[in-house]
């Protein structure tokens, strides 16, 4: 009976709640030129409901209770749109939506990175370009994310091989880049070590990016150290604005195939969303460098550097690949309270990096992660763990010495930012950042190295990272906005830091915004700059120059005077970390313009000066006699001990005596980093697209870059920026979403030097051409096609890396 009843209850509770539901519907159409639009995302704001227009452009969304509601279209190529709306008994709500092109209204695009929360592009008080998702839909068969910013102005994104990216803005370049900070949902997947990041190893698959936002320019004064030429901010899809299947399989050149799915769904509160992918290729342009290279040039320079392949590459370190994937849930409390749980696992390998010394091969790594938020309107935390760890059987392989290496990091932190908007037109953000981070070169359970070579000593270094930040945004009138942001910065691995920014942003008139920018980030070293303990050859025997001395010293002032310099013993070579080293600092002023010239025309141009002090060198000899004291005679005699002293050096050469050094008790040819310079740099970027019709669009960006050098304190270290003095781009794209799209890109970079660690050389001028199309089959099924180097034209993009040729690949991707 009791059963019977509550039956009865539930029943009636369901019917009374289909009777005072309501619905909403619609339609959506192209603003220009009238056209239906499928595949549009329709949301109902504090809700879980949502519909996707049909080819007529038309949705409906039903089960609604009675109330006012706001409702969002939004998709790849379109502006997001606004609609309130009223939903009562015996009322249909009715919304009609006008959409407007993301390629001809760029001033309204949202971004993320320049104030740590949503702005306008025009309100950003910084240099910003974006990828849209658009952009990464038509990217995403490629799998490599970093080719997504390759046209942005100001940012350097070279290549070698299959998958070795660097991303870089404004200049100061590096073998293996880290003085642009990369976050995906906030978190840094940077290699803890040497904060590499290796972005074939990356969770995030592009399917599943939502938009990358890549601030040009200091951002310390926000998001601490590391945030010292720039930021990229990767942001990834809620579950909630993806629901449904969507799977991606592409195939292409290079034996490359790369598959991937993304499935979001809903029960109740509770959104959920599991991503997966892999990939697989052969890196033809890694090829022997047993005794000579691919290409002319790079012979003398491996043969002066002794980086000349030491082991045999076997056809597996020539097959990249990648696997991983994520799983997240959302679980909405109310009043847009969200709570968050995210946890995924990449696994990836046979990657060929080239460093400061030769070339690295990275047979497996393991990144697992976890991250768990709670979000509302004005609050946010978030705590993290990651791991990077490369299995002891299967050890990162030094090409250039007959070496091995592991390592194994932990990193966990939390993040809390507050918002709040005090009174009409004033702003403030306030947060704090807590960082812990284990980082070893591991040991069996009796201490010896699984090894044979230890990147660090001590082999095991823990260290805390601690920040707070505040940032004011005033609207003093109705056309100027200043804004003030300030961080310090503690850790027992640097001095605190201090890290300001002051912006005035002015609107002339609406549409348009001038920029005036001064602030200043830190670059801290990295633990094998502070503690590298790693070989870099075999030991060399000064016995016989020591009796020449010692000789020498008998025979001018008598038998009993001796060099005493201890070289009896063959010298080791050691490349050491300096753990005095200071960060990098940089002090940027920076000028810029955003703005809607017509409603066809939209242009960006920034200008700016940087003053980089304490820049950290290569591993040299010599600079740092404070830390590692220099082997010289100790007769007892100063005059004799310069008679020895010159006779040594005409004995073994400048470059050994130079390196000889005391280390841990003993003579060492020792070699160090220091930091022994400040440069002055220079440059201007400027965008502009414009929109001949609705669907078509040209684009043009220009960068120039130069700078003068201050002060050098090592005259060994050449100071090169990497980085060439002009590049430009020009875009071509025909796009109508959700239906067809196609595009050709130019890509010219003037020829600049590379210097890294011993590698210097030439890169020379190349122009590469790259195609992209894409058709919708139905409004589920989409062909894409993606050509890189179209012209095939043989070049490299970093000195030392690989020979680039062309690459294509055909994609299928299918939503349901």
């Amino acid at each position: 009976m009791i059963r019977a009843l509550g039956l009865v209850v539930v029943s009636m509770m369901f019917l009374s709640s289909l009777l005072h539901a309501g619905s909403i519907s619609g339609n959506v159409n192209d603003g220009v030129t009238g056209q239906p639009l499928a595949g549009i995302r329709i949301a109902v704001r504090g809700t879980n409901a949502s519909a996707r227009s049909n080819d007529k452009g038309e949705f409906t969304i039903e089960n609604l209770k009675f109330g006012n509601y706001v409702v969002v279209a939004s998709g790849p190529g379109w502006i997001a749109e606004e609609r309130n709306v009223s939903v009562a008994d015996d009322v249909i709500g009715v919304v009609r939506f006008l959409m407007r092109s993301a390629a001809r209204n760029a001033n309204e695009v949202i971004v993320y990175g320049a104030s740590r929360r949503p702005q306008k592009l025009t309100d950003a008080p910084a240099a910003v370009s974006v990828v849209t998702p658009l952009d990464a839909e038509r990217m995403a068969p490629t799998g490599q994310i970093a080719r997504t910013m390759e046209r942005m102005p100001g940012v350097d994104v070279v290549m070698s091989g299959a998958n070795d990216f660097n991303v870089n803005t404004r200049g100061f370049n590096n073998s293996i880049n880290r003085r642009t900070l990369v976050l995906i949902d906030g978190r840094d997947p940077s290699t803890p070590l040497i904060n590499l990041n290796e972005w074939n190893s990356m969770s995030a698959i592009m399917d599943d990016i939502a938009g990358i936002d890549v601030v040009r320019g200091p951002g310390s004064a926000l998001y601490g150290q590391n945030a010292y030429n720039g930021v990229v901010n990767i942001r990834t899809s809620a579950p909630r604005d993806v629901l449904g299947t969507k799977v991606t399989l592409a195939a292409g050149e290079w034996e490359t195939y790369r598959s991937s799915v993304r499935h979001a769904g809903l029960f109740g509160d509770l959104a959920y969303k599991f991503t997966f992918g892999a990939s697989t290729q052969y890196n033809y342009g890694v090829v022997p460098r047993l005794t000579e290279a691919e290409y002319p040039a790079l012979t003398p320079a491996l043969a002066g550097a002794n980086a000349f392949d030491k082991r045999p590459l076997s056809d597996a370190a020539r097959r990249p690949y990648q696997i991983g994937g994520t799983m997240r849930f959302d679980y909405d409390l109310q009043d847009e309270q969200t709570v968050l749980l995210e946890g995924g696992y990449t696994a990836s390998g046979n990657e060929m990096y080239v460093n400061q010394t030769g070339r690295l091969l990275v047979q497996r790594v393991e990144k697992p992660f976890v991250r768990m938020a709670y979000t509302s309107p004005s609050f946010t935390i978030q705590g993290l763990w990651q791991r990077r760890n490369t299995p002891d059987e299967l050890q990162q392989l030094v090409y250039n010495a007959n070496a091995r290496s592991l390592e194994r990091s932990d990193v966990m932190g939390v993040d809390a930012q507050y918002n709040t908007q005090l009174a009409d037109g004033i702003r403030v953000i306030a947060g704090a950042q807590y960082d812990y981070q284990d980082v070893s070169s591991p040991t069996d359970s009796a201490g010896v190295f699984l090894a044979d070579m230890t990147l660090i000593s001590p082999t095991r270094v823990t260290a805390i990272f601690a920040g707070v930040y505040g940032h004011l945004e005033v609207k003093a009138t109705d056309n100027i906005t200043i804004v003030g942001s300030a961080r310090i910065d503690h850790s027992r691995l640097f001095p605190t830091q201090f890290s300001p920014k002051l912006a005035v942003v002015f609107e002339p008139s609406n549409g348009h915004t001038l920029r005036l920018t001064l602030n200043r980030s830190f670059l801290r070293p990295s633990y094998t700059e502070l503690f590298r303990r790693s070989p870099f050859g075999g030991p060399a025997n000064f016995a016989a120059a020591e009796g020449v001395v010692d000789s020498v010293l008998a025979d001018r002032f008598g038998a009993g005077v001796r060099s005493n310099l201890g070289l009896s013993q063959p010298a080791s070579r050691f490349n050491l970390g300096n753990p005095n080293l200071e960060p990098e600092k940089a002090l940027s002023l920076e000028l810029g313009y955003r703005g809607a010239v017509t409603s066809e025309l939209w242009v960006s141009a920034d200008i700016y000066y940087n003053r980089r002090t304490d820049l950290i060198s290569a591993p040299l000899a010599g600079i740092t006699r404070d830390l590692y004291a220099p082997v010289r005679s100790n007769s007892g005699n100063a005059d004799a001990d310069r008679v020895a002293d010159s006779v040594l050096l005409a004995q073994i050469g400048n470059a050994p005596f130079n390196q000889l050094s005391m280390y841990e008790g003993r003579p060492t040819l020792v070699i160090a980093p220091n930091n022994v310079a400040a440069v002055d740099e220079y440059g201007a970027e400027f965008t502009a697209t414009y929109a001949i019709t609705n669907e078509l669009s040209v684009t043009g960006a220009y960068s120039y870059f130069d700078f003068a050098i201050a002060s050098n304190e090592a005259a060994a270290q050449k100071i090169v920026p990497n980085t060439s003095r002009h590049r430009a781009n020009i875009d071509v794209n025909y796009v109508v979403p959700a239906q067809y799209d196609a595009g050709v890109n130019v890509r010219w970079v003037n020829a600049f030097t590379w210097l890294a660690g011993g590698f210097e050389g030439t890169v020379p001028t190349y122009t590469v051409v790259n195609l992209q199309a894409g058709y919708f089959v139905t409004s589920t099924l989409r062909l894409g096609l993606n050509v890189f180097n179209a012209l095939d034209n043989a070049h490299i993009q970093i000195f030392g890396g690989t020979i680039l040729r062309r690459q294509a690949s055909v994609s299928a991707s299918y939503t349901f």
